[in-house]
């Protein structure tokens, strides 16, 4: 019996991490109860994790063309980035 391995330094599989990851910090955030006075800055939770996720996805394109064994600790360290932010503003409700 074969069986197949999963080759961490795919982009397809990169992108894809990085991406459910966004949406689940983006989830976390919209799950965050802020106060009525926060104004403006209550979109912060909203809005933040999704362009976040944006630029990681471009420091992860922009790190294969110089590196091409390694990619992975950059979706990993963006991900733990993005469920650092939205587990802070979820469990702090400040801005």
């Amino acid at each position: 019996m074969k069986y197949r391995t999963i080759d961490i330094n795919s982009w397809k599989i990169n992108l894809a991490v990085i991406a459910i990851g966004t949406v689940i910090s983006w989830i976390i955030g919209l799950q965050t109860d802020l106060h009525p006075s926060s104004g403006h800055g209550g979109f912060i939770p909203l809005v933040f994790p999704p362009l976040l996720g944006i630029f990681i996805i471009l420091i992860y394109l922009i790190s294969r063309i110089f590196i091409r064994k390694y990619n992975w600790i950059i979706t990993l360290i963006g991900i733990i980035y993005l469920m650092y932010f939205s587990i802070d503003f979820y469990i702090k409700n400040d801005i």
